[in-house]
């Protein structure tokens, strides 16, 4: 994993990721409406980057938070909440610690955008951890990730995961969240080796 000061550099200067905007998959899940700022108050980008999604989700009537490591990337979320008007909470946090200062309670959407599978071995599962204390029962969890085999990946690639930068692997996503979450695959992309699924807490 890249740590948080390779990322202040990146979004300083360039952060590919960052011209995304808006996630479509999340868009999608709410034209679905599986959640509503209606039915489902609270939610949380966990990763937030710049927090496209934070604001988005804000400006629809969710008490809506946002986590990242970068403060780089937190003073450009606030910056960009400011803009638009709205009111959201962004943390400065890690995901894999016992506690976040600054995030209570649980939220009934999460967002994870290509966090999990940035973490490797221990780091991961402490950010699944995480995410299971920040649910309950009816949450529903957008996970957005690099997806294949790392045996069947590229050693380095510039246009999708490789065996450097890591990949959930078919299977892991029923091994930490399979007792808790129905798993749902939303869209997959195996040519790009990316894919987005939507667990529903139960």
């Amino acid at each position: 994993m890249v740590g948080s000061r390779a990322y202040d550099f990146m979004y300083r200067v360039w952060a590919p990721w960052d011209s995304v905007g808006v996630r479509s998959e999340l868009k999608t899940v709410l034209d679905r409406r599986l959640v509503s700022a209606r039915t489902h108050p609270r939610a949380i980008d966990l990763g937030c980057g710049t927090g496209a999604n934070v604001v988005h989700l804000a400006g629809l009537g969710f008490d809506a938070h946002g986590v990242d490591f970068s403060s780089v990337a937190l003073d450009k979320a606030r910056a960009r909440a400011a803009e638009t008007r709205v009111t959201c909470t962004f943390v400065l946090g890690d995901l894999t610690a016992e506690t976040i200062p600054g995030v209570e309670g649980a939220f009934d959407l999460l967002l994870d955008f290509g966090t999990l599978d940035d973490l490797r071995g221990g780091a991961r599962q402490r950010m699944a951890l995480t995410i299971e204390r920040l649910a309950r029962p009816g949450s529903v969890l957008i996970e957005w990730c690099f997806y294949g085999a790392a045996n069947q990946l590229p050693l380095m690639s510039f246009t999708g995961p490789s065996r450097l930068t890591g990949s959930i692997e078919p299977g892991e996503l029923e091994a930490m969240f399979g007792e808790s979450w129905d798993i749902d695959e939303l869209r997959s992309d195996p040519e790009h080796r990316v894919a987005c699924f939507v667990l529903s807490h139960h």
